[in-house]
């Protein structure tokens, strides 16, 4: 027999603030990323597959004021 637990976050306001936030940068980071690598296929027309994203390396500054 397998068992199973289910928590259940019941974070106070100031942690749901700081839940939030962390969403939020983690959302503007996943689409920054995603928007770069369209915009890579875009220009060369190669396999995303060959798409050299571990090099890649943008100021979070440059990130976060393009998305607000």
């Amino acid at each position: 027999m397998l068992l199973k637990y289910k928590y259940k976050l019941k974070p106070h306001k100031t942690q749901a603030v700081i839940i939030s936030n962390w969403l939020s940068m983690a959302r503007k980071q996943y689409n920054y990323r995603l928007a770069e690598r369209l915009n890579w296929f875009e220009a060369t027309r190669t396999l995303l597959n060959a798409c050299p994203l571990n090099v890649s390396v943008v100021p979070v500054e440059r990130i976060y004021h393009a998305h607000s």
